[in-house]
Order: structure tokens, then C-alpha cells, then sequence
């Protein structure tokens, strides 16, 4: 099977050797010439300097692979997805797009082709173990999601390291965040509801509301409270909340130099430095608390940064999951927008992304409270 991955980033670099590692016969495309070099000298893959801004070019190149990754900036996921679909190649997009995916599902149904959005860490394999307890309890009543990637050795002030882009960090702290209360969706502001936690072999952290239930807002039927928080180290959110109150992220234009600049994009860049400084090593944090009547489970899993192969553990648990996800989409028995907790309802998909998880040494323990 020949596939095409969009982007050369943190992501999409491991998701293609990941997939080059399986067999399959895959070309990187992106835009950055010096990366893809840097990529082809160290995996056996294609390297195809590529913008994907030219549609119809770009829709003519994807005709020629049997499937595609997206690991393309968040702004762009839902146009590269809606192109995969335009040229009915199958894709599993691993960005969080700002647009609605399921917007896609008919388009997708029509063409015939399977469409995976937000094939990442979370969403993502966490919605394909909300989908396996959804299928098994035959419905959720209370769902609470906190997930994150988290330095090992933190830096003050943030207490954090990028793995990913700094201007989707940005969107999803300004973002309105979606829950369920009541079996009625309501819209609070991300960075609130913070708590303290204590997790083992972590220790103290933080969670805070984000927009991360995405499309369980929509295939999870008939639950009271639903919810998803993000983790960090304590006053990394309301650090962030002061920059955004002060204005930092705003959108106004100012003089620097001879360019006219917004805020935003003057503090995206100084974000993309400082969140890089301090040690590589990073932990990624997930616990899911799922309630249905009387039954009760808990996921929970807690992986850490490959010293052996310089991989982060965020770019561990996004990357290896859409490459997963991308190996096993063409056994799903349906055509259309299929969200991630879907394969998690189909026993044998589920089963088989939990145990290639488990190859590459991710393991998601499961307990009953």
C-alpha cells in the first residue's frame, strides 16, 4: 500500500517511520526541503517537497497514494481531509481541525471513501477507549477525560516544553471549551475548572478545561456529565490566563520594524523559543473514568520519552496511534467520517490498535474505579 504523510513535523516524521517500519511504501510531503532531507537520510522513505495550498495540484497528488496522513497545522486538517475525500483516497488526519469533520461524513459516504479525524493522542486513542467501554457498557452515563504531555525536568515560568505546534497550544487555551452537564452541552472558558491531582510516579499536577471532546459530543448518546481536562504542573494555568487577559494573544496589529505584525504572531514566536528551552525528556499522561449504572472502569496510561530513539512520549503516543489507525482503516466495514471511538466499538480494530500499542511499549492499564 503506498502512503502519502502530509508533513515532515514532530508528528508526521515518527508516524512515517513508524508506517516505513511496517512495510508499507510511504512518501513524506512537505513544504520545507532542509526537513525532508533530514528525514530521508535517517528512514527509508520518498521525500517530496510539496505546497499544499495549490488545490487542484494537490488533489491530483493525492490520487496517486491508497492513503493519506495528515500531520499538517490544525488550520489546515479539515482542508486536507475534505481533498482526500474530493480525490476518494481514504485519510486518518491526526490535527485538530477548527471546522466540524463530521460536516464531511456524506461527502465521504457518497465517494466512498473513510475519513479518521483527530487520529491522535486525545482526542484520539482516547476516544477509542471511550468507544470500547461506550459498546461494552452499552451506553455511558458519566465520562471524564484528563490527558497531557508534560516535561519530566519542568522550566519556570511555564513548566512546559513544546511537542507540537505552539500555535495550536495557543488555540486550544483561547478556545471555548464543550462538556456535558445535565445531558446538555454547555460552553465554559478553557483554562477554568482547575484542580490539583496526584498521580503515581508523577506526583502533584494541575487539570483545566479544554476542548478536547470534539465528536464524543455528538456519537456518545444519552450522558449526564461528560468532560475533558488538560494536565499540567501546578500555575502553568493561570500563568497562561494572565498572558491571555493581558492581551498577548490578541489579533491587533502593531509596528515592529518595517512590518506590521499582530500581537498574536509576535507572541506565538516568543512562545515557540521559550517552550523549548529545558531537557527533551517528556511524560504523557492520560486517565479515563467512564461510569454506567453500576459498572465502573478506569483507564489509565503513563508513557515516557524514548531515550533509546530520541522520541518524545507525545509524539509516541499521537504518532504511533495514527499509524496504527491508518494500518487497520481499510478493514472498517463502513465508508464516511468515522470518529475514533467507532473503531474503538469494533472489537477486532480495537483489539488490534491495543496490542500494536502494547508492541511498541505502550500499555493502558484498566481497573474498576
Amino acid at each position: 500500500m503506498k502512503i502519502g504523510v502530509l508533513g515532515a513535523g514532530m508528528q508526521g516524521s515518527i508516524a512515517a517511520q513508524d508506517l516505513a517500519n511496517a512495510g508499507f511504501k510511504v512518501t513524506v510531503l512537505d513544504n520545507n526541503i532542509s526537513r525532508l532531507r533530514l528525514l530521508k537520510r535517517s528512514i527509508p522513505i520518498k521525500a517530496q517537497q510539496f505546497n499544499v495550498s495549490g488545490k487542484v495540484k494537490f488533489i491530483k497528488l493525492l490520487k496517486t497514494f491508497d492513503l493519506i496522513v495528515g500531520a499538517l497545522p490544525a488550520a489546515l486538517g479539515y482542508y486536507t481531509m475534505d481533498c482526500a475525500v474530493t480525490a476518494g483516497v481514504d485519510c486518518v488526519d491526526m490535527s485538530y481541525s477548527h471546522e466540524d469533520p463530521l460536516k464531511l461524513h456524506q461527502k465521504a459516504q457518497q465517494a466512498k471513501v473513510r475519513i479518521v479525524p483527530d487520529a491522535g493522542f486525545a482526542p484520539g486513542l482516547s476516544n477509542v477507549l471511550v468507544g470500547e467501554a461506550y459498546q461494552q457498557f452499552n451506553g455511558i452515563d458519566k465520562l471524564r477525560i484528563l490527558v497531557g504531555g508534560i516535561p519530566q525536568n519542568a522550566v519556570p515560568p511555564f513548566y512546559y516544553r513544546i511537542t507540537w505546534s505552539p500555535t495550536d497550544l495557543i488555540e486550544e487555551y483561547t478556545r471555548p471549551a464543550r462538556i456535558i452537564k445535565n445531558k446538555e452541552s454547555v460552553s465554559v472558558d478553557a483554562l477554568t475548572g482547575i484542580e490539583t491531582i496526584t498521580l503515581p510516579k508523577v506526583g502533584k499536577l494541575e487539570c483545566f478545561y479544554t476542548d478536547g471532546l470534539r465528536t464524543l459530543l455528538s456519537t456518545m448518546k444519552n450522558v449526564d456529565t461528560m468532560e475533558e481536562k488538560t494536565i499540567r504542573y501546578p500555575g502553568h494555568a493561570e500563568l497562561f490566563k494572565t498572558l491571555i487577559k493581558c492581551g498577548f494573544f490578541s489579533e491587533q496589529q502593531v509596528r515592529c520594524g518595517k512590518q506590521m505584525l499582530s500581537i498574536k504572531s509576535i507572541s506565538t514566536e516568543y512562545l515557540r523559543v521559550m517552550l523549548s528551552q529545558g531537557d527533551e525528556p517528556d511524560i504523557s499522561v492520560m486517565e479515563i473514568e467512564i461510569k454506567k449504572g453500576k459498572n465502573k472502569r478506569r483507564y489509565r496510561c503513563i508513557d515516557y520519552y524514548d531515550s533509546k530513539n530520541g522520541i518524545t512520549s507525545m509524539a509516541r503516543m499521537t504518532a504511533y496511534t495514527c499509524s496504527i489507525m491508518a494500518q487497520c482503516i481499510k478493514h472498517y466495514p463502513d465508508f464516511g467520517v468515522i470518529p475514533p471511538e467507532y473503531l474503538g466499538m469494533n472489537k477486532k480494530i480495537c483489539q488490534f490498535i491495543k496490542s500494536e500499542l502494547k508492541k511498541r511499549k505502550i500499555t493502558v492499564t484498566v481497573s474498576k474505579s
